[in-house]
């Protein structure tokens, strides 16, 4: 049997439905991909939207970005704050190095005089083992000092 003859008998025993028109709807499709809405997808990325949308067309505006006079002010989430000005965390702390400086320079003229008294002390008392100011303990406040402000991290 030719394959002419065998294909006209399984035509008129079966009949053929388009699986692209089973719902009512026809679309015939061309050459390569398509969509059955061609203006399904808006070629400019930037529009708000067309004035044929249909909600448009029943009164429905698009929401604006900023809504002057609502009371809500919007803060962005892990908002960066300049780099060149310092906040008030920092100020605090270079200025607290100032308060550092003056008291030290503060402290070199009562090493001076507790050391002076001492000698005078021990002038009074020769055979005294008495200490009369804590120079271990003045020495260990400095050596930690020394450690803090030579430390890195």
């Amino acid at each position: 049997m030719p394959t002419d003859r065998i294909r006209k008998i399984i035509q008129s025993v079966l009949k053929e439905t388009s699986a692209t028109s089973q719902g009512g709807a026809s679309f015939s499709p061309g050459a390569g991909e398509q969509y059955a809405t061609p203006r399904a997808f808006n070629k400019n990325k930037n529009a708000k939207g067309a004035a044929t949308k249909y909600y448009y067309k029943l009164g429905y505006k698009p929401v604006p970005d900023k809504i002057k006079g609502s009371g809500l002010e919007v803060k962005q989430l892990f908002e960066v704050e300049p780099v060149n000005e310092m906040n008030n965390f920092q100020q605090e702390r270079i200025a607290a190095f100032d308060d550092i400086e003056t008291r030290l320079n503060a402290i070199y003229p009562l090493v001076s005089n507790a050391k002076n008294e001492t000698v005078e002390y021990y002038n009074e008392h020769p055979g005294s083992y008495d200490i009369f100011k804590s120079t271990e303990m003045i020495l260990d406040y400095l050596k930690n000092i020394e450690t803090l402000l030579t430390s890195t991290k």
